[in-house]
């Protein structure tokens, strides 16, 4: 019986051309259109700006002592790289500019030492990666004893290997940066396949729509045999869908999954499982299959948008407020998990990618079959 089950969604599926439009041929488009409209937008150069647009740290100095070896250390980050410093009375003529991201950091010299203010919603990527390279290059300077002793070529050369180290090795962009073409065939393969929870929505819904879900129960099958035929059918379009874009992707647009391909197929299948659960149990428990559409879309849109599948996670981090919910997105692990395995960055985001939607998975079948079903639940009404 639940082999015949199979067998008759697979059968729908193939007779609906406009589930079988959005679900395979919607995708190659919105990569492609991605891919190359926003191309400028992932080239990003010199991580700090390029040209007229450059990165700004604030300091202040309240202390002669070290006010010769700072302005070392200012003219060989400006440089080096794009990034202009100015100097201000106190932290709170700037403090708006900091904490919105419109400056790095404040810095504060000191006679014992220096602080440094970064912005109260966390440190972005370039605020993190100027930390680093102030931090190691002023230890490192704090080995001489004066700045005589210490050539001025060779604190600049300093400053362009520290850059070298923490963008081009440790930076998302990891050894080189991250193209177009790659971010938005990963991002927009893990919005497509998140709308498949709203089609399996949809079929599960007909079910009690047209009654044959009678039919079954007479039957004597059990409901998670209907269910895992929803999830299972599911999980076989992620699939498709993840088969499609790989050889859409690698010989069209020359995206190199590299070795790390089946990492990246068992995070989208995991993703896929994912969506299926929570398509199937909405469409149980859905009172109308407008009900189930209007939540799933909005649990699409915010997914998708926290992830980076609209904007790229470099800008949202930017975003006050955003930069911290983005982390309950399965998306933006998807997404930083691919680019750390690209670039060869050591991470755990590929383990969080894959144990996220598995385990929301495992609450969601666990709420409804543990709970929601023991009482009656919304299925038997």
């Amino acid at each position: 019986m639940f082999l015949a089950m199979i067998k008759k969604e697979i059968k729908q599926l193939l007779r609906t051309r406009k589930t079988l439009v959005t679900m395979f041929v919607f995708p190659i488009v919105l990569i492609t259109t991605l891919s190359l409209g926003l191309k400028n937008m992932m080239s990003s150069g010199d991580i700090f700006g390029s040209g007229e647009k450059y990165s700004k740290v604030y300091y202040t100095i309240d202390d002669e002592k070290y006010k010769e070896g700072f302005f070392h250390f200012k003219e060989a980050i400006e440089g080096s790289v794009n990034i202009k410093f100015d100097e201000t009375s106190s932290l709170d003529e700037v403090k708006d500019e900091v904490d919105q991201y419109d400056a790095l950091v404040y810095i504060d010299v000191k006679s014992d030492g220096f602080d440094i203010y970064s912005s109260k919603n966390g440190e972005s990527m370039k605020t993190k990666i100027f930390r680093s390279i102030f931090e190691s290059l002023l230890n490192e300077y704090a080995v001489y004893d004066t700045v005589g002793q210490y050539n001025p070529k060779a604190f600049e050369k300093f400053v362009e290997n520290k850059y070298d180290e923490y963008v081009v090795k440790k930076d998302v962009g990891g050894v080189r940066d991250i193209t177009s073409a790659e971010y938005y065939t990963f991002a927009e393969l893990a919005l497509i396949i998140l709308y498949v929870a709203t089609m399996i929505s949809e079929s599960v819904y007909k079910e009690k729509q047209l009654t044959t879900i009678n039919r079954i129960r007479l039957s004597k099958t059990k409901e998670t045999a209907l269910v895992g035929a929803k999830v299972l059918v599911g999980i076989i379009i992620a699939i498709l869908q993840t088969a499609l874009v790989y050889v859409y992707s690698s010989f069209v647009l020359d995206v190199n999954w590299g070795e790390h391909t089946l990492k990246f197929i068992s995070m989208f299948l995991a993703f896929g499982i994912f969506a299926s659960v929570i398509g199937a149990i909405a469409g149980i428990l859905a009172k109308n299959d407008t009900t189930a559409a209007g939540i799933l879309n909005a649990i699409t849109i915010v997914t998708c948008f926290l992830g980076g599948a609209y904007t790229p996670v470099s800008t949202l981090v930017g975003m006050a407020g955003v930069n911290k919910l983005m982390y309950l997105s399965p998306i933006y692990w998807i997404n930083t998990a691919i680019s750390s395995l690209l670039c060869g960055i050591e991470s755990n985001a590929y383990i969080i990618a894959l144990a996220v939607p598995l385990g929301l998975s495992t609450v969601c079948l666990i709420m409804y079959f543990g709970v929601l079903r023991n009482k009656g639940g919304i299925v038997n009404d």
